[in-house]
């Protein structure tokens, strides 16, 4: 659902975004369950009865948090899962988005970013950072290396682009299954995977993503996770591990 005020001067934009990702617009806060509202903010998911809080968003012009992830530069574990470490910049496609924190990162790190996300509310939250971040008169110095995020899903997506070799890796970070927290980090992580459900099919996702990834294929997962396949490489941090699959071009 989205919460839509009639006098909202988002409105009408919001009412075709909600129809295009098949959205139902409301125009009071449900009882129960998931709902996208908008403040002074911008856009935010929230859950009913829940007020608590300002909700879940994706805050890309968060220039204290994206600094605060940026701090390990090239040397910090998700840089050097891509080989930012010893390599330029490179394209990445985010094939599983959530909030794009890592694929803000990714850019503010140089690399040409384009997010994809299948899960309609949490496209919303990307599309509407996006836009305001474009209609903003201070767009933070990385901007130019963000592409148009995209609404689809990963498999086809890429199925239909076989071949056209746009991307030099490819970044899948399955839902991982969290039970509700308290704490901001871990209830964000809780409220994705209740409302995104499992990744159940991260193994034909990384499949098509090796073969269509120039260099690389970087797969994030819990620290003591099995691997989905094989990897050629992996690199730890203290919770989480980066597999990497490593395709001909590498």
């Amino acid at each position: 659902m989205w919460l839509i005020a009639p006098d909202d001067a988002h409105a009408p934009r919001d009412r075709q975004r909600a129809a295009d990702l098949g959205l139902e617009p409301v125009q009071r806060v449900p009882d129960q369950g998931f709902y996208l509202a908008r403040d002074e903010s911008g856009l935010a998911l929230r859950y009913a009865p829940d007020t608590a809080g300002s909700g879940l968003r994706c805050a890309l012009a968060d220039s204290a948090g994206l600094a605060n992830r940026q701090a390990g530069g090239r040397r910090s574990p998700l840089a050097r899962a891509f080989g930012l470490h010893r390599h330029p910049p490179m394209r990445i496609l985010d094939a599983t988005a959530g909030l794009a924190r890592d694929a803000a990162t990714l850019a503010g790190l140089g690399c040409d970013v384009t997010a994809l996300e299948r899960q309609p509310a949490l496209y919303a939250l990307i599309a509407d950072a996006t836009q305001r971040i474009d209609e903003s008169p201070s767009a933070p110095a990385w901007w130019p290396h963000w592409q148009p995020p995209v609404y689809a899903d990963a498999r086809s997506w890429l199925a239909a682009r076989s071949g056209d070799a746009a991307f030099d890796a490819i970044y899948i970070d399955p839902m991982f299954a969290s039970p509700r927290r308290k704490s901001a980090p871990q209830k964000a992580l809780a409220w994705l995977a209740e409302l995104a459900g499992a990744d159940d099919d991260a193994p034909e996702v990384l499949d098509i993503a090796r073969q269509q990834a120039m260099r690389r294929v970087v797969v994030k997962q819990h620290a003591r996770a099995t691997p989905i396949a094989p990897p050629d490489l992996q690199v730890r941090g203290r919770a989480i591990r980066f597999d990497i699959y490593l395709t001909p071009g590498a």
